[in-house]
């Protein structure tokens, strides 16, 4: 097993959710999708957030969902650390940081989510041709 996972906690925190609630919300918005398999309970929240623990399909993406609607920001699966993702190491000198930091201040958005927003619309205009 992995270590605790900060983002969820993070996430979770500022949602003034505790582990209880978490669950009743993911159960109630999973019937109202349509997935009467879902029971999640606090044990199980608690484990995701302590050993790291990967819920299956489709509580991660339930879960996101439900932090975008209630703390106004997306949240993805992987940004919340409840699935794979894939990173990406971009080297940068140090005026481009200082670049990208002042732009993610500017959104008023962490650097981390302003990079990967960068990348998210280039790699989608690249659908369409060269960037």
């Amino acid at each position: 097993m992995k270590g605790p996972n900060y983002a969820l906690a993070l996430a979770l925190a500022e949602a003034k959710w505790n582990n209880s609630e978490t669950a009743r919300r993911i159960n109630h918005h999973a019937r109202q999708h349509g997935h009467s398999g879902v029971a999640v309970d606090k044990a199980r929240v608690g484990r995701w957030i302590r050993h790291g623990e990967r819920p299956r399909p489709p509580v991660p993406q339930l879960l996101a969902d439900l932090l975008t609607e209630e703390l106004g920001q997306p949240y993805t699966p992987q940004s919340l650390g409840i699935a794979p993702s894939y990173g990406v190491l971009v080297a940068l000198d140090e005026h481009e940081h200082q670049a990208l930091a002042e732009h993610a201040a500017a959104a008023n958005m962490p650097l981390e989510h302003y990079a990967k927003a960068l990348l998210r619309l280039a790699l989608s205009q690249g659908r369409k041709g060269p960037v």
